[in-house]
């Protein structure tokens, strides 16, 4: 497009909307910034957005697309940069997992408590295996879909795309945007032109917010009549207290010395993703080197999946730590876990904007298709397969056990508090915990589900993907039904 300089804005002289550079990246950081401040005060002030039980977050994103998009239809001009959201997206995801890692639940010098830490295994393997059941219960339905519409309207789609409604619906935007690179740097959806794999999933999981939100509601409705609780979505939590929140422990760097002590955070964290970076180069390196099509093929998943390898890092990291204080090497401890919960929420805010903002709507295409049946499938299909699955696995709880689980399976864990703290306010229930300790649990069980994901769309590889799914699947679903019944013979 050629513009004219001299009769637009002054910005135009430093920021070039048309090409990819340094000022334009910051501009679209920056402004993803302003979409959040605006959020907030719109989810605040119109009543619509506070009773619509939608994060912040995600009306920022859903915000910034629609002004982009408006801008992009009328001006041609696009206000955001592709390459800095895309980024965002990417480094965002490790650096939350790894903040959420290097936490200390519950100190380096707390007493180790035997039949706890038992329970809470126990408690983190069956939901656990909850969440990773609906993941494989997604990606059976997504294929499902994929290939019906492969054989009808749209043969030249993938019969194997459809496993992305089991990370657009389970795991949220970033690990579907990760999982488009991997498919996008194959090529599995050239048919709809560059970064296609990446708008798709990302496009899944925003229609994944909204089955979190209006459904949501209309669940909650129905749960509040039937418990009694009457439903106050105008009034607002207060401040001015932290007493439900550890800020600092004892034995912990002061809140500012030499250096500030949230600077240290930020540094254990960069220092970290600095690791991770530096050991998946030097995997690559290996691969390469070997000369096998095999290991050459899967560093594109390997670099997909960089949150992973930066979770193990951290988890290490931590455990040396904690090994260095206990020895008496090391006199401090170093992270905090409160500042980490922050860096780690702020982190997954900023992705989740970015993700939203980064969708391509005229990209799409006839991709819109298999979009809306496909998230309408798994939508109704997660709601009736969730609410069979929590009464039988949390039998003590269902109502607040599926809320929270739904919320948080076709949106993210946000989704499923929100939802869940609507007939839970002071969370009596062990609901919220489930959905912490399960999604820690998920973490280790869900690593098979990334792998097939990168590898479902590959020719001839999609039948022994679905009976892979289904036999884990049948398996998931059998340890979550017993582990529940062991529960129950033992009270």
């Amino acid at each position: 497009m050629d513009t004219d300089v001299r009769h637009l804005p002054a910005i135009f002289n430093y920021v070039n909307f048309e090409n990819e550079n340094l000022s334009f990246g910051l501009f679209s950081i920056l402004a993803i910034c302003v979409f959040m401040l605006g959020a907030n005060v719109m989810r605040r002030k119109v009543p619509v957005l506070r009773r619509a039980l939608m994060p912040t977050a995600v009306i920022a994103g859903l915000s910034g697309l629609a002004l982009r998009e408006a801008i992009l239809a009328f001006t041609g001009i696009n206000i955001l940069s592709t390459v800095a959201l895309s980024g965002l997206i990417y480094h965002l995801l490790p650096i939350a997992f790894i903040a959420l890692c290097l936490r200390e639940k519950n100190g380096y010098t707390e007493e180790f408590n035997r039949v706890k830490v038992k329970q809470e295994r126990v408690t983190a393997a069956r939901s656990g295996a909850v969440i990773i059941s609906t993941y494989l219960f997604q990606g059976l339905i997504g294929i499902s879909v994929s290939l019906l519409i492969g054989l009808t309207i749209l043969p030249q789609l993938n019969p194997g795309t459809g496993i992305m409604l089991a990370l657009g619906f389970g795991q949220g935007p970033q690990q579907a945007n990760a999982a488009g690179y991997i498919w996008d740097a194959a090529g599995y959806m050239d048919a709809w032109g560059a970064g296609s794999a990446r708008n798709f999933g990302l496009t899944i999981a925003a229609m994944g917010f909204l089955w979190a939100s209006i459904p949501g509601i209309i669940l909650i409705n129905r749960i509040a009549k039937k418990k009694g609780i009457k439903i106050q979505r105008d009034e607002f939590q207060k401040s001015g207290s932290l007493a439900s929140y550890l800020v600092e422990e004892p034995g912990e760097v002061p809140l500012s010395e030499s250096i500030d002590k949230f600077s240290l955070q930020i540094c254990m964290v960069g220092g970290v993703y600095f690791a991770t970076i530096c050991v998946i180069i030097g995997i690559e390196m290996l691969f390469r080197m070997s000369g096998s099509v095999f290991l050459i093929d899967l560093v594109p998943t390997i670099w997909g999946f960089a949150f992973m390898i930066a979770a193990l890092i951290a988890l290490l990291t931590k455990m040396i730590l904690r090994h260095l204080v206990k020895s008496g090497v090391m006199h401090r401890k170093y992270p905090n876990s409160y500042m980490m919960n922050r860096i780690s929420g702020a982190a997954f805010d900023m992705a989740i904007v970015a993700a939203l903002c980064s969708i391509s709507i005229g990209m799409l295409g006839s991709l819109w298709i298999p979009v809306i049946i496909m998230t309408t499938a798994g939508g109704l299909g997660c709601m009736l397969y969730l609410r069979f699955l929590c009464n039988r696995v949390y039998k003590d709880y269902q109502d607040e056990a599926f809320l929270a689980m739904y919320g948080m399976l076709v949106g993210t864990i946000v989704n499923g508090m929100i939802l869940l703290r609507e007939v839970d306010s002071e969370f009596k229930t062990p609901a919220g915990d489930d959905l912490v300790l399960g999604s820690s649990a998920a973490i280790a069980l869900g690593i098979p589900v990334l792998l097939l994901i990168a590898q479902a769309p590959r020719a001839g590889n999609l039948w022994w993907v679905m009976l892979v799914i289904a036999l884990y699947f049948i398996a998931l679903v059998t340890f979550a039904l017993k582990s529940s019944k062991k529960k129950a013979d033992a009270g």
